[in-house]
């Protein structure tokens, strides 16, 4: 059906078009042929016409088929080729079995012939109407308009086939991506995408999707951990309890102080952990718009390095503390949360270092941030471990007998650098140690003084 509408549109226009231009020559030709007599006229010095004139276009007339006559101004005709000869002529040109010709066939237009402004005769121009479209030149149009037909057809195919290609490029890796999402939607979460594509737009959103399984994997596994975490650190001194007190209403062992102290330190143990899920719980609570007032970053660093002197040298290790001078290290923030930030990181840094090793604080400035860096020579944590210390109860020592801790201690330190719109990195290699990099935006003068202006009134 849509073949048929193409070729009855693509014929009708071919048709359409070719008759114009047969037409356009045609007018073009009469007014030629009218100007020919002009000149005739005012070549006999504007006295008429003469026995010769319209000899010039016997010939074209002859071969194109149409008559001509011309009149003088009063209506006599002067010089004529009848129609009659040209029918003749025609009639012998048509191939056997065609239909006959006839004069009712012949379309006249008369034009006059002016000179002068003034018209002096006429000239009659016969056209045999089916020669507008030749039998010839009906073929040629056939002819055209089936190569343009065939042209469509192969272009249309051309079009289908790439578009079928491109669709299938598309359509593929969308319905593949699909796929992957509703698996991941079902709990698939190590489900990933696989199939590649060159459309950058598609190429993206398989990375993307990719990128949200693998997030959603670490999420899934975090979940699970924090459940067996808190399971089993809860288990240990229920389970301790139960069968010492067990042991005891059994007369299996003697009820003494001793026992009764080492019973008292499990609970002791267990209301710690419940405490810092509590700390945990309120500090998550707390208000995203807490007032920040201006601290003096190296005096909180130095109060700390002085508090951890004592523990450093119990354990052999040397503590160091380097700032320049010169530079003032003042900041907004709230003290006693940057306080435990700095507390948490130094502690670890001890607590994770061997004996005879070495913890470095380092406190550097320039004239957009405040940077203060704490490096240890500890045991180093594992660079698969680095993307999640900073999850809740998470613990690079999976046996937890090794050193003792919460697992919740870095999350509070990456929660408060958050709310101070501050950064925090870790960097670290097994055996050699572990860097801990903050980074402060500094405030610039004019706030330092609008600040001290208002807590001044």
């Amino acid at each position: 059906m849509a073949l048929m509408l193409t070729y009855i549109t693509i014929n009708f226009n071919i048709n359409r078009q070719y008759s114009i231009y047969i037409r356009a020559n045609q007018e073009s030709r009469d007014q030629r042929i009218v100007g020919e007599f002009r000149d005739d006229y005012i070549s006999n010095g504007k006295k008429g016409w003469n026995v010769d004139s319209g000899t010039s276009v016997v010939r074209e007339a002859t071969i194109s088929g149409f008559s001509v006559k011309l009149e003088d101004k009063n209506e006599k005709t002067l010089w004529q080729l009848e129609p009659e000869l040209v029918l003749a002529q025609l009639s012998a040109r048509q191939p056997e079995g065609a239909p006959p010709l006839s004069l009712e066939q012949f379309n006249f237009k008369r034009h006059n012939v002016v000179v002068d402004s003034e018209t002096v005769g006429y000239v009659t121009i016969g056209q045999f109407t089916p020669l507008l479209i030749s039998t010839n030149e009906e073929e040629f149009i056939f002819s055209l308009t089936m190569s343009v037909l065939a042209s469509a057809i192969i272009g249309s195919l051309l079009i289908f086939a790439f578009s079928f290609f491109l669709s299938k490029q598309l359509s593929e890796p969308i319905s593949s991506i699909a796929s992957t999402s509703f698996k991941l939607s079902q709990g698939n979460f190590k489900s990933r995408e696989n199939l590649k594509t060159d459309i950058m737009e598609i190429e993206q959103l398989r990375q993307s999707i990719n990128t949200l399984g693998e997030k959603m994997d670490q999420q899934d596994t975090l979940r699970r951990r924090l459940i067996s975490d808190i399971s089993h650190e809860l288990r240990n001194p229920l389970n301790v309890l139960q069968m010492n007190l067990e042991a005891m209403i059994d007369g299996v062992v003697p009820i003494s102080g001793e026992r009764l102290s080492s019973l008292n330190n499990e609970v002791i143990r267990f209301g710690k952990l419940l405490g810092n899920l509590n700390v945990l719980k309120e500090f998550e609570e707390k208000s995203e718009n807490q007032e920040y007032k201006e601290l003096n970053l190296r005096a909180l660093c130095q109060d700390l390095y002085n508090n951890f002197l004592g523990v450093a040298k119990e354990k052999n290790i040397k503590l160091s503390f380097e700032y320049y001078r010169k530079d003032r290290y003042y900041i907004f923030g709230d003290y006693h949360s940057l306080y435990q930030v700095v507390l948490n990181l130094l502690h670890n840094a001890v607590k994770f270092t061997p004996e005879n090793g070495k913890v470095f604080m380092t406190l550097k400035k320039d004239s957009n941030f405040t940077y203060l860096e704490i490096r240890d020579t500890g045991f180093g944590i594992p660079e698969e471990d680095l993307p999640n210390i900073f999850e809740r109860f998470y613990r690079v020592d999976r046996s937890r007998e090794v050193i003792e801790g919460s697992g919740i201690g870095l999350t509070i330190v990456k929660r408060i650098m958050d709310k101070h719109k501050g950064m925090i990195h870790v960097s670290s290699k097994v055996g050699k140690g572990t860097t801990f990099s903050l980074k402060f935006q500094n405030p610039s003068p004019a706030d330092l003084i609008h600040h001290r202006y208002w807590e001044n009134i």
